[in-house]
């Protein structure tokens, strides 16, 4: 690896002017041929002839050609160089921006490679207490270690390459010039990493470190993506995937040998994604050898590979193999959409309909001794779609045709599918249920952005907030598919789903003046199935946590947009938008009552801790809150960025965190106390809040009534909430 002191201080001059010095070669070339062909070839025609002459004129020929292929070889070795230039000097570039930020952030870099936070904020007891600085910091840090390691991966690649162009002798000797030099970094390391997935046996240490290094360095650029795919091929590349992540019984690989084989499945899969996307934008329609390509994977998942016959009958099968590097990377819509229809067709056709994947896709196959990928390639291609939101879309709100029969995708992989149980089948330890990754497909289809983007929001389109409604519907009109084992993991995502849509939420139980406005298309949910669906989602801490957080976000921005504007009775306007909070929060407070003494599937612990750590909502709710008032989706900006999100982050706090364990007191007359409580002052909070920030004048007698009168709004929304979802449960 090119270490930091050599890349910050590397004198890029001469390189400069060398690929200048081979830039102007070919017109030299050109120069001595006309000089050539006039002072020694035309001279002589017409004034010799004889077998002497043919010989000469001959050779003479042959100088010719030679003089054309040395013009030829400088043009493509100036093209390397400058290549070669431009790589590097943008890798310097970089790395002298990460270090001056590292510098005015004060962290220290070490020619090694080393980050130390050297913050004297950490000499002060005061500062080094607070409870955020220690997270900040470390992100920073991370985050900073990450680029770093990126800039020398492409400075290493490119230098790795740039040095094999040069060596290399294409023409086999060194008789002639060299007429197919490389011209090209990313045709040199294309070549490199498809030569080590083309290799005839297990590839050494060394071997697979340097494909993770040139993986790693292109995995996002298309040109190279697509060499390395095409030169690759299909089946080869899922056979060489299966032959590395199963090492032959017996073997012990090392921490770091896993680490780098973990490294290879993410790079692998990023790259071949790539390769599928690279020809979206090519004039004349798809690239004829990708789209063989794609065929050849499709074909593949029928068959089964073994990375080691002589110790099992059977192997990973083809569709098992690709979903596993599918859980990588942005990868082609249309080709997405054909996987799964075929995936789905595989196990209708061969695992009694669906009902039993865990036959068609378990034993005999067994993952390798590395326990990498998942014995469900149906959680992948989930994955792979919770990554992809256009593919995501398309997918769960289309029907496939398998022998003749309609088969809805989302109500075969929400109601129909059985889905097998186990951290060798989801290949997560930490998420054993393929539901888990159906919800990252479902959040990925109803917000447009990828299931784990933390980026900003992305306005609804139609599609996508009829499939929300979709999903409620069934949800709501059928609490058993999210509230049973092991269906309860849906109850995250949804819980996502129902924040990213809480102006919607909100709007369809109260919204008598038209305030609340939807981001984007209107989901047009249904109060009816709405309720129960929230009551299920809302058993889940981290559900729970966003769906408040975004609630209390959008309550605060149409607050300030009743505040700014000059409504006829202002604490009618605000009632009416402070409401929907309240039932919001009512429903979710039952919701937790029941999560807690009758599901006991969480605790109070679980439900505040999920607070500590689960805070985004607030600032993602705020950001689509303030996009649906304004009409953009622009980030925040303005007065509502530098008091909104703190304050609600702590007003949402000190609601969620309550402290209700002891039995005696849920049967008490408190029951409800404390969340009504709460959603009644933050409600008064907020309402101040927004009446300080719009510039409205206001005597402190008439801003006590209007906070008042929105507390009691917020209260009785509670009741009501709190009250339905306890009748419907039966309580």
């Amino acid at each position: 690896m090119v270490s930091i002191s050599y890349l910050d201080k590397a004198d890029l001059g001469p390189l400069a002017d060398a690929a200048a010095s081979w830039k102007a070669l070919p017109a030299k070339y050109e120069s001595l041929q006309r000089e050539f062909e006039q002072r020694v070839v035309n001279h002589l025609k017409g004034h010799w002839d004889g077998d002497a002459a043919d010989a000469a004129f001959v050779t003479m020929g042959k100088a010719r050609t030679e003089y054309e292929n040395a013009a030829t070889e400088a043009e493509r070795i100036a093209k390397l160089l400058l290549d070669a230039h431009g790589e590097f000097d943008a890798s310097q570039k970089q790395l002298h921006a990460l270090l001056d930020e590292a510098r005015n952030d004060h962290y220290k870099v070490y020619d090694d490679g080393r980050v130390e936070d050297v913050d004297p904020r950490w000499d002060s007891p005061t500062a080094s207490a607070s409870p955020g600085l220690a997270e900040e910091r470390k992100k920073k840090l991370d985050s900073l270690v990450s680029r770093l390691t990126r800039v020398l991966e492409l400075a290493t690649a490119a230098d790795e390459a740039a040095s094999s162009a040069l060596e290399r002798d294409a023409n086999g000797d060194s008789q002639s010039f060299n007429t197919s030099v490389y011209t090209t970094l990313d045709a040199v390391e294309a070549d490199q990493a498809a030569a080590l997935m083309n290799k005839k046996g297990r590839l050494s240490d060394a071997e697979i470190t340097k494909l993770n290094l040139l993986l790693s360095a292109n995995k996002n650029d298309p040109e190279f993506s697509r060499d390395f795919a095409v030169k690759t091929g299909g089946e080869n590349m899922l056979s060489k995937y299966n032959q590395l992540m199963s090492p032959p019984a017996g073997t012990t690989l090392s921490k770091e040998q896993l680490a780098q084989l973990k490294q290879l499945k993410a790079n692998l899969g990023t790259t071949i994604g790539t390769a599928t996307t690279s020809d979206d934008h090519r004039k004349g329609g798809p690239d004829p050898e990708i789209t063989k390509f794609q065929n050849d994977l499709l074909k593949a998942g029928q068959r089964d590979f073994n990375a080691n016959p002589t110790e099992s009958p059977y192997g990973l099968s083809g569709y098992q193999l690709t979903s596993s590097l599918m859980s990588e990377g942005k990868w082609d819509k249309d080709f997405l959409q054909g996987y799964g229809d075929a995936l789905i067709g595989a196990e209708k056709n061969g695992a009694n309909a669906g009902q039993n994947p865990d036959a068609y896709w378990g034993y005999p196959r067994t993952l390798g001794t590395t326990n990498i990928g998942a014995l469900d390639p149906m959680a992948g291609f989930m994955d792979a779609l919770g990554h992809n939101p256009d593919a995501s879309t398309e997918f769960l709100t289309s029907d496939a045709t398998i022998d003749g029969e309609k088969v809805d995708h989302l109500d075969y992989l929400l109601k129909d599918r059985h889905w097998p149980e186990g951290p060798g089948y989801t290949g997560d330890p930490a998420n054993p249920s393929g539901y888990n990754n159906l919800g990252h497909a479902m959040e990925s289809a109803t917000s447009g952005r990828a299931f784990d983007d933390d980026g900003a929001p992305v306005k609804h389109t139609p599609e996508r907030a009829a499939l929300m409604k979709e999903v409620v519907d069934t949800i709501g009109g059928d609490p058993s598919l999210a509230g049973d084992s092991p269906r309860d993991a849906l109850r995250d995502s949804l819980g996502n789903m129902t924040a990213e849509y809480m102006a919607d939420v909100q709007a369809s139980i109260a919204n008598e003046q038209g305030t609340i406005k939807p981001f984007g298309a209107d989901a047009h949910l249904d109060p009816g199935t709405l309720e129960p669906f929230i009551s299920t989602v809302g058993r889940d801490p981290a559900a729970y946590v966003a769906i408040t957080e975004a609630s209390q976000a959008n309550t605060a921005i149409w607050m300030q947009e009743v505040a700014k504007g000059n409504p006829s009775d202002l604490n009618a306007a605000m009632e009416n938008v402070t409401y929907p909070g309240g039932v919001v929060a009512g429903i979710l407070s039952d919701s937790r009552d029941q999560a807690i003494f009758e599901e006991h599937s969480a605790s109070d612990k679980d439900f505040n801790d999920a607070v500590a750590t689960g805070d985004k909502w607030a600032g993602r709710g705020l950001g689509m809150a303030v996009g649906a008032a304004t009409g953009t989706a622009a980030p925040i900006v303005g007065t509502i960025a530098g008091w909104a999100v703190e304050d609600i982050q702590a007003m949402v706090v000190e609601q969620v965190q309550q402290d209700t364990t002891d039995e005696a007191k849920r049967e008490a007359a408190t029951k409800y106390a404390e969340g009504w409580t709460a959603v009644g002052k933050s409600s008064a909070e907020s309402v101040r809040e927004a009446v300080e920030h719009s510039g409205r004048q206001m005597s402190d007698g008439d801003l006590d009534v209007l906070a008042g009168s929105v507390e009691q709004a917020a209260k009785s929304g509670h009741t009501a909430g709190a009250t339905w979802n306890s009748s419907v449960n039966g309580r």
